[in-house]
């Protein structure tokens, strides 16, 4: 790897369109000259992220991050300039003249360019397997699903064929480190004979691209179906994907979203469907805005993504139970992120054939207008409501149930008049005085009907007169309960080191926080505030006095020991989520529910797998 001469990254820089690059990654609307969007920096309700294709620059007002095309490829997406130049010069036609690299450089080179090259090399492969005589599994395949040529070209579709070394032997020949091939799950080491053996073996192969082109991972479907009478998971998992690596965040990745990017743009919307299958079948049928999850349930950093890229989500999950279990969780996800959600469900008005149907399915069945589905698509909660209510069938007690149900998912909604118009809508669904659902919403989202917050004070007296308080009549009431004190210990360390903002924010702070008023808190920081002065106004005393004691201002390495808070945070939240999870699962095995019970253990055991 050699230097890039200057002219050429002059060249770069004048050819490469900022806002089609940064638009790959957010969604940007006109304003004048200039181009705005959320800032994918810091979190943010109000477009504050400003682009100048005539300066080749962009800003934002809110974190105050500048820079031009080549900045923000470096920050957003975290490549060292060199690899930056090479992304950005395949985008925009430049040339960048090639150095012969020896081995010695090559190993000198960053892992993550590294790890990249093997993937493309391994998309190679795979794409010339399918269309070779070993391919014809592959090829049968795609056949019986009916996918076209230009499906499989769009999406890069390739064949990993039965043979146990096929892959191992390509790489091998290429001179790949093969360690980096055994971190990105293409390969396995064999402990008795030696060398390596194929991960993916007679798999249909989906590449997992990114918005840069990069490809991050694989999905892989098995494609032979095992003889009548074998165990039908003798032959492996359904699917099996790229297992986490510095390449593959599965939870910040989508299935579809470097194909669906200009669609979404176009159409205003992303239509979310559970399989990479339902995502090639609905390109194909012309909805090309479509993305799915990568083999788990939505994630928070995937609504994140979305809520920049979308001005709104349509939910297309399958119609069986498991399907309406994703639903409820990705409603719920969508609805904390005020992210405007919608559901695209099938009626009980349609043929019980078809009841339960994946979208591809159903777009192969003809008997549903999916087109009007998806146009028609109804609010999202109040979608689930009526389904519930459907469902239901007038059991005795069932709007108590639902409410309770629906309840839950409205109380994630910060916005106190949404929250108004919500009651009133499943108020009328369920036949309710609207004081009852806001009273329930109340309870659920921890809010008062008038908007006071459940907890915290509640023992002290709302009056703020002094009831147990400690403060004189007229004083204001103490801001609520302690905080969590790993939390708080965080936001002290940043108080005392402003600068490590950006290195908190890089790795998802916000998400990590449990606490409304530390949020809140952080935010406000990120927009330019100052923790020391927000703490009074947001904490009580006991968690005040951290910020002021200055316990961080002489840390010897302050930066190693934010990572490790942060580290403790991840690993906290992953231990609240396993718990959730194992709740849930005891609750299906005492009612007996079984599809529920084998859905939680796959949940559990991908938790496990992606753990800290």
């Amino acid at each position: 790897m050699g230097l890039i001469p200057d002219e050429v990254i002059a060249e770069i820089r004048a050819r490469a369109d900022i806002v089609a690059v940064i638009g790959q990654h957010m969604q940007l609307k006109r304003a004048g000259r200039n181009w705005k969007g959320l800032c994918p920096f810091h979190g943010e309700k109000t477009p504050s992220f400003n682009v100048s294709p005539d300066k080749g620059f962009f800003y934002c007002f809110g974190c105050h991050k500048k820079g031009d095309v080549f900045t923000f490829v470096m920050e957003y997406q975290g490549k060292s300039f060199h690899e930056t130049a090479e992304v950005l010069a395949a985008q925009c036609g430049v040339l960048i003249p090639e150095v012969q690299a020896s081995p010695e450089a090559m190993r000198a080179r960053s892992e993550r360019t590294q790890l990249l090259e093997i993937n493309k090399l391994a998309t190679q492969f795979f794409r010339d397997t399918l269309a070779g005589p070993a391919g014809a599994p592959g090829r049968e395949y795609l056949a019986r699903r009916g996918t076209t040529d230009a499906m499989r070209d769009r999406f890069q579709l390739g064949y990993a064929p039965a043979d146990w070394h096929a892959l191992a032997d390509f790489l091998q020949a290429k001179r790949v480190d093969m360690e980096l091939a055994v971190k990105l799950g293409l390969v396995a080491r064999q402990p008795r004979a030696g060398g390596f053996y194929d991960r993916f073996r007679d798999r249909l192969v989906c590449p997992v691209v990114m918005p840069g082109g990069e490809i991050a991972g694989f999905s892989a479907r098995l494609v032979s179906q095992p003889p009548p009478g074998q165990d039908p998971g003798s032959a492996g998992a359904k699917y099996i994907n790229s297992p986490e690596s510095p390449v593959y965040k599965k939870s910040r990745l989508l299935f579809g979203l470097q194909q669906a990017r200009e669609a979404m743009g176009m159409k205003k919307r992303a239509v979310l469907v559970e399989g990479n299958f339902d995502v090639i079948s609905m390109h194909q049928a012309g909805f090309g805005e479509t993305i799915a999850p990568l083999g788990t349930a939505l994630t928070a950093e995937q609504v994140e993504l979305l809520r920049r890229m979308a001005p709104e989500v349509v939910l297309f999950y399958d119609g069986d139970r498991a399907g309406r279990v994703a639903t409820k969780a990705a409603l719920e996800l969508c609805l904390a992120a005020d992210v405007p959600v919608k559901v695209a469900w099938r009626s009980r008005g349609d043929s019980a054939a078809l009841d339960g149907q994946d979208p591809d399915t159903l777009l192969k069945d003809g008997r549903v207008d999916v087109e009007e589905m998806i146009q028609n698509a109804r609010d999202g909660l109040e979608a689930y409501t009526y389904a519930l209510i459907d469902a239901a069938k007038g059991a005795v007690n069932a709007r108590a149930q639902i409410l309770d149900h629906v309840a839950k998912l409205a109380g994630k909604v910060a916005e106190p008049l949404k929250r108004d118009v919500i009651a009133g809508t499943l108020a009328l669904a369920l036949d309710l005085d609207q004081g009852v659902v806001r009273n329930a919403i109340a309870r659920s989202g921890g809010q008062r009907p008038g908007g006071e917050r459940y907890g915290g004070d509640e023992r002290q007296g709302r009056s703020g007169t002094g009831a147990g308080t400690g403060t004189g009549a007229g004083a204001a009431p103490a801001p609520g309960g302690p905080a969590p004190t790993e939390e708080v210990d965080l936001l002290a360390m940043l108080a005392d080191h402003p600068s490590l903002l950006a290195t908190a924010d890089a790795n998802g702070v916000f998400s990590l926080l449990t606490d409304a008023r530390l949020r809140d808190m952080y935010s406000a920081a990120l927009r330019g505030g100052a923790l020391l002065d927000l703490a009074p106004s947001h904490l009580p005393a006991s968690s005040t006095k951290t910020f002021l004691e200055g316990r961080y201002a002489s840390a010897p390495d302050p930066q190693r020991q934010l990572l490790s808070m942060i580290d403790g945070l991840r690993t906290a939240q992953h231990k609240r989520r396993a718990m959730e999870l194992r709740k849930l699962l005891g609750d299906a095995q005492r009612r007996g529910d079984r599809h529920q019970e084998r859905l939680l253990m796959t949940q559990l055991d991908e938790h496990h797998k992606t753990g800290r």
